[in-house]
């Protein structure tokens, strides 16, 4: 079979008209995935860079230093980046990467370009801890003027050994930014934090922590009233009593009841003394079982039934025992005393062998401070933290990322970036047109003369270009640089007129 056979054979004289032709042009096309399209149109390919295509920017933590260039550098780049807060500048940058912002300036989508390459340098490029360092500063950037970072020295008024608790003071909010693995835990100074508060009356902690989707930002506020609360309770071990405590007294066992409900611990089991059917209807603590069963008397949480009995016990899950606990905490006193002794089994908060007691010593040195800050006497309060182990021994305070959020009441998420080049090129392609006529011919041109210059400058020569080559190269940039940006001007003015 030749050629023309095989042509005939895959399509009909009579059905493959201009028309028909058209047809499968468009299908073919249709076929074709849109970014690749879209890119294509754009001048780069699966293999470029945006970062080629954006302007270059010195990372150093100096950004976060008042009065130095590097500082007027980076908030020249972000003071496009709009939001009094922390978590309204995310928002911002986060509708810009994703579209939804409403008409974005050439501006606002060129700083957000340039945050999220910042960021991902930062994270791509420096350990752990170094990142954190220069990470304090691109926050200060961030904030332009308003914002400084706390170094230590004239910084810093607390006396803090080393480093101080507060990172950036943006305004009159003071921060520690910690950047964060996954898993990393939330480390400090106890020292530096009771000298911290000496002087200051707040800091809110601002964790950046890398995740799949990118780096996503928590944050939570200590002031001293809270103290306890952040230093304390997450690190409470929730345990149920192997045993039951007997109570003959109403009162306290009621007392009990509603002191383990504002504390959030679980009651495992209630028993009363056996109780008659007149009893059950004078008081009406039925717990939704028959009021003729005179064995209810004893009630266990188990989770997920409600509908077994085993023998003399009731078996509830959590609403029938929430109903149960406040059914007799309704009823009186003098009634239910009646039916005494009673039996509990509950959880309870163990202090010892946590790290609250490695910096605490002792919970009674807990109870002196609380009561220090329920008579808000600040002279007691600093007396009782400066004899504590954490204080004495300079100890660090260590939360794993549990125990910050879901152990820390004032902890929230604020926001996640995706940071990448996917998310980099996927945010260019949302401001496709624009961008193509502006920011990629001057700064992919600009990109090709830093190039050529610094090859020539430093002698440089390969299979294809000598030295001499290299420099008429960047002589003929200066050329398409001025072209370039003439037209990105123009491009400019015509859009935002």
């Amino acid at each position: 079979m030749d050629i023309k056979e095989r042509i005939d054979k895959r399509f009909n004289k009579e059905s493959l008209s201009f028309q028909r032709l058209l047809e499968m042009i468009e299908q073919t096309m249709e076929q074709l995935p849109t970014e690749v399209l879209k890119e294509d149109s754009l001048g780069f390919d699966e293999g470029d860079s945006i970062s080629d295509l954006l302007p270059t920017i010195k990372i150093t933590e100096a950004w976060g230093k008042k009065g130095s260039k590097d500082k007027e550098i980076i908030t020249e780049f972000t003071r496009k980046i709009k939001g009094e807060s922390v978590e309204a500048k995310l928002q911002f940058i986060s509708n810009i990467l994703s579209g939804e912002a409403d008409n974005p300036s050439l501006g606002e989508i060129l700083s957000t370009l340039m945050m999220i390459e910042i960021l991902n340098s930062i994270l791509d490029e420096f350990t752990e801890a170094a990142g954190g360092f220069i990470f304090e500063g691109f926050l200060a950037g961030l904030f332009g003027e308003d914002a400084v970072q706390i170094t230590g020295g004239e910084d810093d008024e607390t006396g803090a050994a080393g480093k101080p608790i507060t990172d950036v003071r943006i305004g009159d909010k003071e921060y520690s930014l910690k950047l964060l693995g996954p898993g990393t835990d939330v480390k400090g100074s106890f020292r530096n934090m009771i000298e911290h508060f000496k002087v200051r009356n707040h800091v809110y902690y601002l964790d950046a922590r890398r995740t799949g989707e990118g780096l996503q930002f928590g944050e939570f506020v200590i002031t001293l009233d809270s103290f306890l609360d952040v230093f304390v309770t997450p690190f409470l071990k929730v345990v149920y009593k192997k045993e039951a405590e007997t109570y003959d007294n109403a009162s306290e066992f009621k007392a009990l009841l509603n002191r383990l409900s504002e504390e959030g611990m679980a009651i495992k089991r209630v028993e009363t003394a056996k109780i008659s059917k007149a009893w059950k209807q004078e008081t009406g603590l039925q717990g939704g079982l028959d009021p003729g069963n005179p064995n209810e008397y004893i009630f266990q949480f188990s989770p997920g039934t409600g509908q077994e009995s085993l023998e003399e016990i009731r078996k509830l899950n959590a609403d029938g025992m929430n109903a149960v606990l406040s059914k007799i905490k309704s009823i009186p006193d003098e009634t239910l005393q009646q039916y005494a002794p009673f039996k509990i089994i509950y959880a309870e908060s163990k202090f010892e062998g946590t790290k609250a007691e490695q910096l605490f010593g002792f919970f009674a040195v807990v109870e002196q401070v609380l009561r220090a800050i329920e008579w808000g006497d600040e002279r007691a309060i600093f007396e009782s933290l400066e004899k504590t182990p954490g204080y004495q021994k300079s100890k660090q305070f260590v939360f794993t990322k549990d125990q910050v959020e879901k152990g820390i009441k004032s902890f929230r998420h604020i926001g996640t970036l995706p940071i990448s080049e996917a998310q980099l090129k996927k945010t260019w392609l949302l401001y496709g047109e624009r961008l193509n006529n502006t920011l990629r011919p001057v700064y992919g041109v600009l990109n090709m003369f830093t190039q050529n210059i610094n090859s020539y400058f430093l002698g440089t020569t390969s299979e294809d270009r000598d030295r001499k080559q290299y420099g008429v190269a960047a002589i003929k940039n200066t050329t398409e640089l001025k072209s370039a940006t003439d037209k990105a001007v123009q491009a400019v003015e015509e859009t935002e007129k």
